[in-house]
């Protein structure tokens, strides 16, 4: 669990850190990989502008640790981010296996994680 938690505090740390910078960021001995599409990071800040700092580490937390997600934090992620941001997330997360994280789990997590949003949003 420490393992996790400390691959969490690296992942949210990274993403501040692309939304605050447009260049390349290092952070301790992991480097931003390069962009899969020109454009690609910048999308990636507009991205993390329509959804809250509560509600991004809740996703990021649904989809490395099998969190569930609040209601609110649904509505943001489906309404406010929408699938294709979504998309963009996993795709970097899954970029940064160094870091521990499992590649394989996030690309079949992070579906699981939105489509249980759409559907608890229609409850």
């Amino acid at each position: 669990m420490a393992k996790h938690n400390n691959n969490l505090f690296f992942m949210v740390a990274l993403l501040s850190s692309i939304i605050a910078a447009s260049m390349i960021v290092a952070v301790s001995e992991f480097t931003v990989p390069p962009q899969p599409e020109p454009g690609f990071y910048k999308a990636m800040r507009k991205c993390f502008k329509k959804i809250s700092a509560e509600c991004a580490e809740s996703v990021v937390d649904a989809v490395l640790e099998d969190q569930d997600m609040s209601k609110k934090c649904c509505v943001e992620l489906v309404h406010k981010m929408g699938r294709i941001c979504h998309e963009h997330l996993l795709w970097f997360l899954a970029s940064h296996s160094k870091s521990g994280v499992n590649a394989t789990h996030v690309f079949i997590r992070g579906p699981e994680v939105y489509n249980s949003c759409v559907l608890k949003l229609h409850q």
